[in-house]
Parts: structure tokens; sequence; C-alpha cells
């Protein structure tokens, strides 16, 4: 089996970019349950606010923090995906270069977050916020963007 990077949206405004090597997978982004509500913000919101930036929503431009972040580490990714497949095909587990994997695509949707600087905020918002950084306020979304190993049943490893 070839191994596919691909990018979801759910029904509730998740997103997701999957990484699939025969039995095992990984996930990366805002994991439906690894959240939890924050004060007043229930913690769907962060969620919705990802979808919104990545993708546009009404005045609020596409900021493909998610997208970039893949696009830009293509070549990472095939190396990745080649040596969890050296690991299966020399006996060994791939789960801890699934993990490994995982790890450094979380840190480049995360790195892409505070990097990524167009389309700019509006001078209203930047006043606002006291920040130019279009994806960060609070930094809650980047610090929810997480990762999780798991096998074809669909339960974590």
């Amino acid at each position: 089996m070839r191994p596919t990077v691909r990018i979801e949206q759910s029904g509730d405004g998740m997103h997701k970019v999957r990484k699939h090597l025969h039995d095992v997978s990984v996930e990366v982004g805002i994991l439906r349950g690894k959240y939890k509500s924050e004060g007043d913000e229930p913690a769907r919101y962060v969620a919705q606010v990802a979808a919104q930036n990545e993708y546009g929503h009404g005045r609020i431009p596409s900021r493909p923090f998610m997208r970039n972040a893949m696009r830009k580490n293509k070549k990472d990714i095939r190396k990745g995906l080649g040596r969890v497949a050296r690991a299966e095909t020399h006996a060994k587990s791939a789960k801890g270069q699934m993990m490994r994997l995982g790890m450094r695509a979380q840190n480049w949707v995360r790195r892409e977050i505070t990097d990524l600087r167009t389309p700019p905020n509006s001078p209203m918002t930047i006043a606002r916020k006291r920040s130019s950084n279009p994806l960060i306020d609070t930094g809650r979304m980047r610090q929810e963007i997480q990762f999780r190993v798991f096998n074809k049943s669909g339960q974590t490893i």
C-alpha cells in the first residue's frame, strides 16, 4: 500500500491531517476528545476558529496553516513514511517512527501558526489584540494542535 497524506474536515469543523501506511495512521490537528473547555469558552469553539482561519469564513480570509505546513514539509513526510515502511519490513515496530512523524508534524503546524503573516489582520483587529500575528491571540489554538497514532480499528497505540 502506498502512503498518503490527506487533510480532512469533519462535520463539527475539526481538521485532521492523516498519514496512512498499512495498518497504522497518525492524525495531526485539533483532535476530538483531546481538548477541554476553558472558562466560558466551549472546547468546540477552538476547532471552529481553526476551521474558519484555515479555509476563510465571512470576513475572515483564508490562512491555511495546516495545508501550508504539510505542503512545506512534503519531503520530510515522505522520508518519515519511508522510515516507517523500513521499520515494518525489518520486523521492527512502526509505532516509534509514526510517533516521531506525528510529533514533527505537530511542530510544523504549530510553527506555521506562529510564522504565518499573510493576509495580515485588519488595523482594528491589531489594535484589539495588540499584536499583528493573524493566527495568535491567546495562543490556545496553537497549543491545541496535537497528534495521535492509531491502528486500523481506530484504537490509539
